[in-house]
């Protein structure tokens, strides 16, 4: 019987975790009750307490996941595109652009930011234990750019080497900035606008 049981309450777990991640990203944290995502899992509050301690524990939950499916997605797209010449290494990070580009038009709801973004505005300045994972999160955002960023830093005489760390995190600042001004704006076109100026100012900044 256990083994029965195991796989459905993973199905339990995993639909309370993909329905609250929906919801934070279109409404945010706060805007969005407790018993508004049991419905939409279609679950009862024992299920959800079986699976989670509260509210805050699910929002763990959520990063963890949007994390994790973020990777797979990304690298899922990228290894069906061409694998850029080893002595360009910006075209590295372009590859990245564009498979960020192309996840954000693969969303399966067409309504919503990003969930670590939102989370990020809602929960920051208030929540010591929000704050410190949607940081690592973000930081980790910026790891998938700073090593190539910072082959190609190496490609240009010192004093024009920029602080590829700080670099890194200019790129998710536009991304994040990207996706919250898609929604403001209603204008699905405007991240692969804002992402080829990117592109643009990052060919510059290394131009030798």
């Amino acid at each position: 019987m256990r083994e029965l049981k195991q796989p459905r309450a993973v199905a339990t777990r995993d639909k309370v975790v993909g329905e609250a991640g929906r919801l934070f990203a279109l409404k945010g944290y706060h805007d969005t009750k407790l018993e508004e995502i049991l419905r939409a899992a279609e679950v009862t509050t024992g299920a959800f307490f079986h699976h989670f301690k509260n509210k805050e524990d699910l929002a763990f939950a959520v990063i963890d996941r949007h994390m994790e499916n973020r990777r797979r997605l990304l690298d899922e797209i990228e290894q069906q595109t061409a694998v850029p010449h080893e002595d360009d290494p910006l075209q590295f990070v372009f590859r990245r652009l564009d498979a960020i580009q192309e996840m954000l038009r693969q969303r399966p709801q067409p309504k919503g930011g990003c969930v670590i973004g939102n989370l990020s505005t809602a929960l920051s300045d208030s929540h010591e234990g929000f704050r410190k994972r949607l940081s690592e999160c973000l930081d980790e955002m910026a790891e998938e750019f700073q090593p190539q960023l910072t082959a190609a830093a190496r490609k240009l005489p010192p004093r024009r080497r920029p602080d590829c760390r700080e670099l890194a995190r200019y790129i998710v600042t536009v991304i994040e900035g990207a996706i919250m001004q898609e929604r403001a704006h209603g204008d699905a076109g405007l991240p692969a606008r804002q992402l080829a100026f990117l592109k643009q100012h990052l060919k510059k900044s290394f131009d030798r």
